[in-house]
């Protein structure tokens, strides 16, 4: 499902690179059966090592399934900051593209392997999980703040409170990053088009006049 490089950092020892092949494997593992359907036997065989071996780096499926997300959000935000690196166009541009990233990364996966929503449900229902999609969320809304923010200071913004604006951005797009919904979506292909026209009516009420 992923590359082996973007499930991690590069591995610093033996053991963390242990870690990363047991991540990287859980990752192909829940994307093809699900989470449900996936033991701790199946991710062991695939590693090549014991069960018992493999409870040394994690307690349980429900750790190894924790750090699959971390890894996933790691790699989204790293794609995301890679978008805003550039300077080119203007904040809205940069807004735009950097939520396309986000969002398409997510409809790709959905369509691609459609029982990866199962890990999202896990996430939902664990208090670790919910806890990093927290933290997921306020690194989107702090760095949409930061382009709104020099979006005012050049004057194509409309003057404004930028982290609340962020805030109300993702929440108006949230439809859009839940894989639950994205799974029953009719035509996915009209994803991405749908969130730029959502986006069309609000930089429309933004821009400065």
């Amino acid at each position: 499902m992923w590359a082996k490089e973007n499930i991690t950092a590069d591995p610093v020892d033996a053991a963390d690179a242990i870690r990363h092949e047991i991540i990287y494997q859980s990752a192909e593992l829940f994307a093809h059966y699900g989470f449900g359907k996936t033991n701790i036997g199946d991710i062991a065989t695939c590693c090549c090592m014991s069960p018992g071996n493999l409870y040394r780096y994690f307690r349980n499926k429900q750790a190894i399934g924790l750090a699959v997300l971390r890894a996933h959000f790691e790699m989204q935000q790293a794609a995301m900051d890679t978008e805003l690196m550039f300077p080119e166009g203007t904040a809205e541009d940069r807004i735009r593209r950097c939520l396309s990233v986000g969002i398409g990364h997510m409809a790709q996966q959905v369509e691609q392997y459609p029982k990866i929503v199962e890990l999202a449900d896990f996430m939902c229902e664990n208090e670790e999980g919910l806890e990093l999609l927290s933290s997921h969320i306020a690194y989107k809304r702090l760095k949409i703040a930061a382009e709104i923010e020099k979006g005012i200071a050049t004057g194509e913004l409309q003057s404004c409170e930028p982290e609340k604006t962020a805030a109300t951005i993702l929440t108006g797009l949230k439809v859009f990053f839940i894989p639950m919904t994205l799974i029953r979506w009719q035509d996915r292909s009209t994803i991405l088009p749908e969130m730029h026209r959502v986006l069309d009516l609000m930089f429309r009420g933004m821009r400065a006049r």
